[in-house]
């Protein structure tokens, strides 16, 4: 027996009541807006290098422990047991609502407590970094919140974002009939550029096991790992050995390739870098993209740390070749300076992404018209829902205009050879030439050990952060310089760092010989 349906006015009252309060009016946002703006002044004052907790890394005897108030937990005893306690947790989840000055205060201690990316003495991996205008767009986007892959829901949104597509295409060559869409990184990104050849150079799945991929020594381990996701969890990898100038060696690659053929092994994808992240250095891609062509294998250019150096005269020569690649990844999130959370997919014959992306679907043959400017977005992600990225990009290039961008990305490569030309002017230590703007540098004829002592020093205050990394087994110290907020001056205090830090090793004597 059907149960009989009944209705309380009052509990819908009270209800109404309670989601209204979703419903901010402008005074309540304003209000919002200036606190959530108070906190961010407070952590982007940290970033310089003269403040005084406006470390990279702060020592653990300066991090703050904020004392639990009454709504707040205690760090419980796993985590004052783990090396990274820095206090205790976020705020719970809790059924009741606390205020947006309890929650900002809590969650500005991410600031404390974080690897400052921003920071103009952070150069270790790829730094990160976000400009206003960029935060801006982030808060535009979440906003009006558009549903940005069909041109039936915005218009408007849409072309935004074939705007910034078609933007980077012509900056790598690649012709109008590109396409691509803005993913949520670099891995992502060559993960659809993946599946586009998987399904172009490998159609059947039962081919997946003998399928070949080729990457260099010096290849982002995010590359491979793509394969797990694509159902290619079987293909071989094979990664190739880099040159003396830490390029791919093209004629072990190709004696890799017809060893396997002889195997009865299908050759697919070769993956070419512009831009390693150990050691920024570049594979020769017209050579690459030849041995592709003679063995009709799909070239992929990963260009996620190098891809906007593009925009600079002086590092146009490293992407020669690379408008004949079939795709590319590259991430705003770096080279634009975008937040977080920002790749970006190109595909030369983009025909070939939007089979890849609608076969599912069915509905290939009703989309087969070459012009970008008719194509519907929705098919070329896979992500139904993401968020509208487009205006992270869009509103800096705006506000700052392209040249801002190319200037700030020329002046790191000139840091780099800045750098450089300093550290080699010191006879204990051994620096390799930079190609863009990452560094390596090592004690010369040192032990590994004592690189690991240099880089102690040199990191010990926090004020600066680089790595260690390996390349063709020699050790080296590696200073990425990508922050926008990095200049000459910065620049000095680390190299005194580092000539300080090598002084106080107590190594033998030797001439100086000082940069002019």
């Amino acid at each position: 027996m059907a149960r009989e349906i009944v209705f309380d006015y009052d509990y819908l009252v009270r209800l109404e009541e309670s989601s209204r309060k979703l419903e901010s009016d402008s005074k309540q946002r304003l209000e919002l807006l200036l606190k959530a703006q108070r906190e961010v002044d407070t952590y982007l004052e940290q970033l310089n290098m003269d403040h005084p907790t406006g470390w990279a890394i702060p020592p653990q005897e300066e991090q703050v422990s904020v004392q639990a108030g009454p709504d707040q937990i205690q760090a419980g005893p796993d985590q004052a047991q783990s090396g990274l306690n820095k206090g205790q947790g976020p705020l719970p989840i809790q059924e009741n609502a606390v205020s947006i000055d309890v929650a900002l205060r809590d969650f500005s201690r991410i600031g404390e407590e974080m690897e400052r990316e921003g920071h103009p003495g952070h150069m270790a991996m790829v730094p990160g970094n976000s400009t206003a205008p960029a935060a801006v767009g982030d808060f535009l986007a979440a906003s009006f919140n558009p549903y940005p892959h069909h041109v039936a829901s915005c218009w408007r949104a849409v072309k935004m974002q074939q705007q910034i597509v078609q933007w980077a295409g012509q900056l790598f060559g690649y012709p109008r009939t590109c396409a691509g869409n803005l993913t949520s990184g670099g891995t992502v990104a060559t993960m659809v550029a993946m599946a586009t050849a998987r399904d172009t150079k490998v159609p059947q799945s039962k081919d997946y096991s003998r399928s070949v991929l080729y990457i260099s020594e010096l290849t982002h381990d995010g590359v491979a790992k793509c394969l797990n996701t694509l159902g290619m969890r079987e293909a071989v990898v094979r990664k190739v050995p880099v040159d003396d100038q830490y390029g791919m060696d093209v004629n072990i690659l190709r004696k890799f390739i017809q060893d396997d053929l002889k195997d009865d092994l299908l050759p697919f994808l070769v993956v070419a870098t512009v831009g390693t992240t150990d050691a920024g250095s570049a594979d020769p891609v017209p050579a690459v993209r030849a041995v592709a062509t003679q063995y009709n294998m799909w070239l992929h250019v990963d260009a996620c740390y190098g891809g906007f150096f593009a925009l600079c005269n002086s590092a146009r020569h490293l992407f020669e070749g690379v408008e004949t690649a079939d795709s590319i990844s590259v991430d705003p999130h770096k080279g634009l300076y975008a937040p977080f959370g920002t790749g970006l997919v190109l595909v030369r014959d983009g025909i070939l992404l939007r089979k890849s992306n609608t076969r599912k679907h069915g509905n290939y043959m009703q989309h087969q018209n070459n012009n970008p400017e008719d194509w519907n977005p929705e098919d070329l992600t896979f992500e139904q829902s993401s968020h509208f990225r487009a205006p992270r990009i869009w509103l800096p290039l705006q506000v700052f205009g392209v040249s801002t961008f190319r200037d700030a990305l020329q002046e790191k490569l000139e840091l780099a050879k800045y750098l450089y030309l300093r550290l080699k002017c010191q006879p204990r230590l051994y620096v390799v030439k930079p190609v863009l703007s990452i560094v390596l540098f090592r004690l010369a004829a040192m032990t590994d050990s004592a690189n690991h002592a240099l880089l102690k020093k040199i990191t010990a205050d926090g004020r600066f952060f680089i790595t260690i990394t390996t390349v063709k087994g020699v050790q080296y110290l590696r200073a990425c310089i990508f922050c926008f907020r990095t200049h000459r001056q910065d620049m000095d205090v680390f190299i005194n760092k580092v000539m300080n830090a090598v002084a106080e090793m107590g190594l033998p004597e030797d001439e100086f010989c000082h940069a002019g």
